[in-house]
């Protein structure tokens, strides 16, 4: 029995770096891919949504684990790449869905000291003007990137404050 459990703990983790593996790709495609819309699928981050199907085979010791995701429908709203401040498009998430996600990531290398800041503001229009979404609060360094989970509906734009290199993608889930 204890190989088989160790067996599980080497599927999980292989699983798990598969998993960070995707989410850092669909992040680095998305710093490529400039302005524009696009729509997909993707796996939630925490798999809580997934089905594990366990299957014993004849011989006790061999146990084969199988976890199925389920894909949440997702629009990119807008993708932008820039250096300096800037204040980003309107774009309206519908009252149907359920979040938007702000992904980001700023890289201060081609600075003098090589370190700089990030921040991000949502700024609400119309009757999301009392918006809750922060935005992603002062980073400083070298650079970082990371996902901001907003739940406010209505019409939006993004407030860019960094003199670094850096990309914002906007994400709605349906």
């Amino acid at each position: 029995m204890r190989e088989s459990h160790g067996h599980k703990r080497v599927l999980v983790k292989v699983g798990t770096t598969v998993l960070a593996l995707a989410t850092a790709g669909l992040i680095l495609g998305a710093c490529s891919s400039g302005n524009g819309s696009a729509s997909g699928s993707t796996t939630p981050k925490d798999g809580s949504k997934g089905t594990t199907t366990t299957i014993v085979s004849k011989d006790p010791s061999t146990t084969v684990t199988r976890t199925t995701q389920t894909t949440i429908a997702f629009s990119v709203a807008q993708v932008h790449t820039g250096t300096g401040p800037s204040s980003l498009a309107q774009f309206t998430v519908p009252s149907k869905a359920s979040e938007w996600d702000i992904d980001w990531v700023y890289d201060c290398a081609s600075q003098p000291t090589k370190t700089g800041t990030f921040s991000l503001t949502v700024v609400g229009h119309g009757s999301a003007s009392d918006t809750t979404d922060a935005g992603v609060p002062q980073q400083s360094g070298n650079g970082t990137a990371g996902l901001v989970r907003n739940y406010d509906t209505g019409t939006f734009n993004l407030n860019v404050k960094s003199a670094c290199k850096w990309t914002v993608r906007v994400e709605i889930i349906n």
